[in-house]
């Protein structure tokens, strides 16, 4: 007596079908399987033609139609999906978790330094006349709103006042008692101001604390070297005669 063999491919799909059940089991996700119901037989219909004669029709079986739920079975690239997923949603959830908020220092690079000896004859200028030619210069030739420049230079006369200037968070004061002149190194200061604000928690302003407005010192100096030390104001106002 022949016995016949079983089919390859079906003996394949039957034991793809039990690996993946089997994954399905251990990832806990047969509770998302709808539990198959129980199929009640439909009558057969029997119609009868003008002849006389009885046809049989057979109940349709598609699920579509009958509007019943369809079996799913998970393939074993579903499940490879599913795995990769579940994990880069846990990576992502411990990288929001770790991650902090750091304060980060500012490097600026506002051209090269005046030499000393050039800077050493700003030092005997009157600071009240100094003063204010900056804001002039500021407002009227180097085009900043208004807001911007009295910003700055209310923070310009604390530091020529040398009441210093006070870090909202930590109460710590910068240039306490170190009243400034114009023939300062203000590039260094700006490096000395940025490692203050780094060292005080940050600047919630954006660099409106002190490092703005030790930029325009730096670059009001710069202009007043380029103008042969003298004054805007006074030069605006000999153009107007």
């Amino acid at each position: 007596m022949n016995i016949e063999e079983p089919n390859q491919y079906l003996e394949r799909v039957r034991q793809k079908r039990l690996r993946n059940q089997e994954k399905l089991n251990e990832l806990g996700l047969t509770r998302f399987v709808t539990p198959e119901k129980t199929r009640v037989k439909k009558k057969t219909c029997i119609s009868s033609s003008s002849k006389g004669e009885s046809t049989v029709h057979e109940p349709r079986r598609s699920s579509r139609v009958s509007k019943k739920p369809v079996d799913f079975i998970m393939l074993d690239h579903d499940l490879n999906a599913i795995e990769t997923t579940t994990d880069d949603a846990t990576r992502v959830k411990a990288t929001k978790t770790v991650k902090k908020k750091v304060h980060s220092r500012r490097k600026v690079d506002l051209g090269k330094q005046i030499p000393p000896r050039k800077r050493e004859t700003f030092k005997n200028f009157d600071c009240e006349a100094w003063v204010k030619d900056m804001e002039y210069y500021l407002s009227e030739l180097a085009g900043n709103s208004d807001s911007n420049v009295q910003r700055v230079m209310c923070t310009v006369r604390k530091l020529v006042s040398g009441e210093g200037v006070r870090h909202p968070q930590t109460q710590e004061y910068f240039h306490k008692n170190k009243a400034i002149h114009l023939g300062l190194d203000f590039r260094q200061m700006l490096d000395e101001a940025t490692e203050w604000v780094y060292e005080n928690g940050g600047d919630k302003g954006n660099g409106w604390l002190i490092e703005h407005p030790v930029k325009k010192l730096w670059l009001y100096q710069q202009a007043r070297a380029t103008n042969n030390n003298k004054p805007f104001s006074i030069v605006q106002v000999n153009r107007s005669r």
